[in-house]
């Protein structure tokens, strides 16, 4: 996956993290044929709260009720645009130091999640994961890349528009980033947490600072890539 392939929103960074995601122009999109629901922003709004969620792998702590959560991913594979077979959410707060991604990952059968890597910064292609994407500097051109599968096992990487030698991972994994994680598998699917200090996407203090943003969700026993943004 490019960064044209993910085509991230943007997120504005004013009194409150607010997280908004468009793809092609209108006029674009109607060229094209592209359904309306990918002619609008895609936007959430974060909440900023004084102290950090727990980062226990599970959504429990109350926290995180404060945030509203992005749901309505899209599949890029195996039916380009139909909704996702499985239902995902994901919640965003921020403190004066990081932002926290509460992740649900919902599943109708029980044990079909698939996860076994236990060593960071290798493949996941055999597992259910979930990726964060993150163009900090809004230039469409760079993002980071953070993966997290149903174990909790870590993966990060550049996205950038220089062409990889290996295309069957998403991004560049010879960075690495300070951030935490855990993940748990539950009798509905698996959950995760996410933390990503601010200083780790070179984020400098301001009133008005716009990224770009887009998530990812892979179901390994589905072969099923669903997309919040820029599916097509």
């Amino acid at each position: 996956m490019n960064v044209e392939k993910i085509r991230c929103g943007q997120l504005v960074v004013c009194l409150a993290l607010v997280l908004a995601c468009r793809t092609t122009s209108q006029a674009q999109d109607q060229a094209a044929g592209v359904p309306a629901i990918e002619q609008l922003n895609r936007s959430a709004r974060a909440v900023r709260v004084e102290r950090p969620p727990r980062m226990d792998g599970t959504l429990n702590d109350p926290i995180w009720q404060q945030a509203s959560p992005i749901t309505d991913f899209r599949q890029r594979e195996p039916f380009e645009g139909q909704r996702a077979t499985e239902n995902t959410e994901v919640r965003i707060l921020y403190t004066h130091n990081g932002v926290y991604f509460g992740i649900a990952c919902h599943d109708s059968t029980p044990g079909g999640v698939l996860a076994s890597q236990l060593r960071r910064d290798v493949s996941q292609e055999y597992d259910d994961y979930f990726e964060i994407i993150i163009d900090s500097r809004r230039d469409r051109r760079n993002a980071y890349l953070f993966q997290i599968n149903a174990l909790g096992t870590q993966r990060d990487g550049l996205l950038t528009d220089e062409p990889q030698m290996d295309n069957t991972q998403d991004g560049d994994p010879g960075w690495d980033g300070v951030w935490t994680s855990e993940a748990r598998i539950t009798q509905d699917g698996w959950t995760a947490t996410v933390a990503i200090p601010f200083s780790t996407l070179n984020f400098m203090r301001s009133q008005d600072v716009v990224w770009g943003l887009n998530f990812k969700r892979f179901i390994r026993r589905k072969n099923e890539e669903d997309l919040w943004s820029g599916w097509k």
